[in-house]
This record gives structure tokens, C-alpha cells and sequence, in this order.
């Protein structure tokens, strides 16, 4: 039993995730992330918002996106009376000047479509919902992004008022450009002005972009700083993910449903799960030697 004083203090992600804010901007999945996901479970359904969510829409410079302003991480339950111990965290870093990050954002919001909302859990699901995940990723631009100082104005989502400035000498190409790459993503969006970020930067020590670093919602510390190379390798081109994709779409078109009952069953979700990499042990002998 927990004493009185337990109970009234609220609770705290472990580790590196106390940094991050109860809340941030959230970029739902567009309707065509999945490729050929209307092939499966959730053919021609809508995705739902829980709660008092409300997905608003943003158009500068000519490009339109959908977002939900102060989405909760999830990282506490409801109550805050436990940390949601599942899943994992991943902080994406990425340039919208760097042609290797813009390649690298639909290989990693399509892979985490399957991997992270399905793959790697036992989920059953017969509503018009997707399944909910205890993991999310957390985008972290190299810029600013122009809305930053429309929908960031909460307590929880601190920005410091210098944001209005920097975002009002901002080239229209480059806001244009930070706007785009997030829109459609399934990403939390983290700042560029938050005061969270250097912190973020330092704790996890990032050094090269673009990168995923992987964190464990139950310890707070970290899993791998190679999520992005794991990522490539089961999600890009040639990658399990693809070829899981295109057997579900042969199944499809045989008509035997069995692309309906079988989710994506990530090896990675389950490597990290055993706080490993998810990259195989020659792939870091040669990035040693080179």
C-alpha cells in the first residue's frame, strides 16, 4: 500500500524521459502512409481521436497539414498514478536541409505504422480504431517550424518568445519546407525553441542526423542509438516490411483473408525488447572499422 504522500506526489517517466513535456504537437498518419494498408485489418475505416482531441488544420506557404495541438505523450497514465512501462520512446533528429533526413522520414512514419501500432504485440482489435501503442516518436527538426507559434501555448509545451522573431525571419522556402516534412507523419513534434531540446540533445548525445535513438519507457535509458539503421534495414526498400506488404497484397488478391488476422511482427521490436540493437553483430564490426 502506498502512503498517503505517494499517492498525492504525481508520477514521473523514468530517466531521460523526465525531460520530455506532458504533451506536444502531434501529426496524425494520412490516409495513404500504409501503401497498400487498405489491403488490411482497417480497409476504409477512419482513425478516431480519444478523449478532447481536436486535429486542426494549418496552411502556409501553400502547404496544408492536419495536427493535434497538445497531444499527451502518454508516457503516464491517465490518473498519473502509474508510468506506462510498455513500448518505447524514439527520438528522431532530422534536417530538412539534409537529403539524407528527407529520404529517411517516410521510411521511418511507414515503418512505425506497422511495427510500433501492430507489429511485435498480441493485439486484438474488432473496432473501427487502429490499436493504440505504448510507443511513439518524437521528431526533433533541425529548424523551426513556422506554426510553432500558433498551436505551442500551453504550460506543459513551454516556448520562449524569442520563437516570434526567429520564426518571423524565417525564409518562406525553408518554413514552407519544416512545415511539409512533418505533416501526415504519426510524429510527436518537439520544437526547435522548446526548452527541452538542448537538454534532449546533450542527455542522448546526438551527433549526426538523421538518427533515431531509442529509449525504454520502463528504465529511461537508452536502447540503441542506432534505430535508424535497424529501421533502414527491416523497413526500406528490399526490407522485411516490404516484402510482408507485398505477400499480404498477393494473399488479397487470392481471396483467402488471411491478411486480415496477421499483423507486421517486427524482429527489431522484438531485439529491442531484449535491449539490443536490432542490427546484426557484422554490421557493427564494419562500422568500427570504418
Amino acid at each position: 500500500m502506498r502512503s498517503q504522500s505517494e499517492q498525492a506526489m504525481p508520477r514521473r517517466p523514468p530517466g531521460i524521459l523526465t525531460v520530455l513535456p506532458e504533451t506536444l504537437t502531434y501529426y496524425p498518419y494520412r490516409d495513404d502512409v500504409g501503401g497498400r494498408q487498405y489491403l488490411h485489418k482497417w480497409r476504409g475505416r477512419k482513425r478516431q481521436n480519444n478523449g478532447n482531441e481536436q486535429i486542426i488544420t494549418i496552411e502556409e506557404f501553400g502547404c496544408q497539414t492536419e495536427l493535434i495541438p497538445d497531444k499527451p505523450l502518454g508516457l503516464i497514465s491517465a490518473d498519473k498514478a502509474i508510468n506506462n512501462k510498455n513500448g518505447f520512446t524514439l527520438f528522431f533528429f532530422c534536417d530538412s536541409n539534409n537529403r539524407q533526413s528527407l529520404s529517411s522520414i517516410p521510411i521511418i512514419s511507414k515503418w512505425c505504422y506497422y511495427a510500433l501500432n501492430c507489429g511485435g504485440s498480441d493485439i486484438e482489435n474488432d473496432g473501427d480504431e487502429l490499436p493504440s501503442s505504448d510507443s511513439r516518436v518524437i521528431c526533433i527538426p533541425n529548424q523551426l517550424s513556422p506554426h510553432e507559434i500558433h498551436v505551442h501555448n500551453s504550460t506543459t509545451d513551454s516556448m520562449s518568445q524569442t520563437s516570434i522573431n526567429a520564426t518571423a525571419t524565417t525564409g518562406s522556402a525553408t518554413k514552407g519546407h519544416v512545415l511539409s516534412i512533418l505533416k501526415g507523419t504519426g510524429f510527436y513534434h518537439l520544437p526547435f525553441l522548446h526548452k527541452s531540446r538542448l537538454p534532449l540533445l546533450h542527455l542522448l548525445g546526438v551527433t549526426r542526423v538523421p538518427s533515431v535513438i531509442v529509449v525504454s519507457n520502463a528504465t529511461g535509458r537508452i536502447v540503441t542509438r542506432y534505430g535508424w539503421e535497424a529501421i533502414e534495414r527491416e523497413g526500406g526498400p528490399g526490407g522485411l516490411l516490404e516484402r510482408w506488404i507485398d505477400s499480404s497484397f498477393v494473399a488479397s488478391k487470392k481471396g483467402d483473408g488471411n491478411d486480415n488476422s496477421a499483423c507486421f511482427e517486427s524482429n527489431i521490436v522484438n531485439e529491442w525488447k531484449l535491449d539490443r540493437s536490432g542490427l546484426p553483430l557484422w554490421w557493427h564490426i564494419f562500422s568500427f572499422i570504418l
